[in-house]
């Protein structure tokens, strides 16, 4: 799935790529504040992306646009990622073998613990076994500490996809 994000949705931006999604973010692009409605809109249209956004007013000048707009309502990450989930009719599952750079959107790959061992912090290379490295701006990446919060709300994600009342 694609999608192209308003500038008020930064960490669902960072979510959506951690579930290997295809996510634009207005922060990445070069627009002027006056044009930044205009070109979420071009873009969306150009690549076939979904607009999310949390601005009415764009969504609804997206729709008369014809672009596939959804607008997010939720303040709560595992409450807006459902809400997609159930827009588009598919399931987003974090995981760090499928994602994207929370970064910059490119692709991370698995990369042997001594490639790296220069580049990361020699506890954290000590610590860990699996690293991946984003093959755009080749930030590394690995399982720490965070990840038990990632892992939670995932959790939560998921027990509201069974069940919305949660």
């Amino acid at each position: 799935m694609k999608f192209v994000v308003d500038g008020m949705l930064g960490k669902l931006t960072r979510w959506l790529r951690l579930a290997g999604q295809n996510v634009v973010y207005l922060g990445d692009l070069e627009v002027s504040t006056e044009t930044e409605d205009k070109a979420l809109i071009r873009l969306a249209e150009k690549e076939d992306r979904i607009l999310l956004t949390r601005d009415l007013e764009l969504h609804r000048k997206a729709i008369r646009c014809r672009i596939k707009s959804i607008y997010v309502e939720n303040e709560d990450i595992a409450k807006q990622l459902a809400e997609i989930s159930k827009q588009i009719d598919e399931t987003i599952h974090i995981d760090l073998w499928n994602s994207r750079c929370p970064l910059c959107n490119g692709r991370l790959d698995s990369v042997g613990k001594l490639a790296v061992k220069n580049e990361v912090p020699q506890k954290t290379f000590k610590k860990h076994e699996r690293f991946w490295k984003c093959t755009k701006c080749n930030k590394i990446y690995w399982a720490g500490s965070h990840w038990e919060n990632i892992a939670k709300t995932s959790e939560r994600y998921e027990r509201l996809m069974e069940d919305p009342s949660c």
